[in-house]
């Protein structure tokens, strides 16, 4: 499960020259002030936050700070889909939903086209919206669910139709997935300047 301060560095990152008060962004991440307090003092610490004043802080070392989250990140255990159904037929029914975005490698190909894929791997907040598209296994297939929380959906965007999770989002997961995704993340990381922020 997602952590409270996980939640504070995403919207941090999808919200990088927002200046936030932390009664704001303790009532966005459901959280007290007191934790929300406390990473700030941190963060402010190791040159990530700058104080503007006494309950006011806004971001200064945007590479900084996704690292961080990238150290804190662990990707949810995924479910298998075993379908019947091709690519395109899927794309094309997803086009049609909500509650849900593309991650990890599907979701850098809808955004950058580098390195294509034919799996799928997708945040939803319901599961069961899916049963449509086949069967659950509890053998690995190219189709992947993760279950998430609504927060995972911050900044999301569409592209080609279809939901895929903000670029901060979509670069960390690739970075925690490890292998082939770190070297999509690092294309989408030069695409979008995410470490030279």
């Amino acid at each position: 499960m997602e952590t409270a301060t996980e939640k504070i560095i995403r919207l941090l990152l999808v919200y990088p020259k927002k200046q936030f008060k932390q009664v704001e962004l303790a009532r966005n991440v459901g959280c007290s002030k007191v934790f929300v307090s406390k990473i700030i003092k941190k963060f402010t610490e190791e040159g990530i936050l700058s104080r503007i004043s006494k309950n006011e802080f806004r971001l200064i070392s945007f590479s900084k700070l996704i690292n961080n989250w990238i150290s804190l990140r662990k990707l949810p255990n995924p479910e298998y889909i075993k379908t019947e159904l091709s690519m395109e037929q899927i794309l094309k029914q997803l086009k049609k939903m909500d509650s849900y975005a593309l991650t990890l490698l599907s979701g850098a190909w809808e955004r950058i086209k580098f390195m294509k894929t034919n799996s799928l791997e997708i945040y939803t907040t319901n599961k069961s919206a899916f049963k449509k598209f086949g069967k659950f296994s509890k053998e690995p297939t190219n189709f992947m669910l993760f279950k998430c929380n609504p927060d995972i959906f911050t900044c999301s965007e569409k592209i080609n139709d279809l939901t895929v999770v903000s670029i901060p989002q979509n670069y960390v997961d690739l970075m925690v997935y490890g292998g082939s995704g770190i070297r999509v993340a690092i294309k989408l990381a030069e695409k979008y300047n995410l470490l030279g922020v």
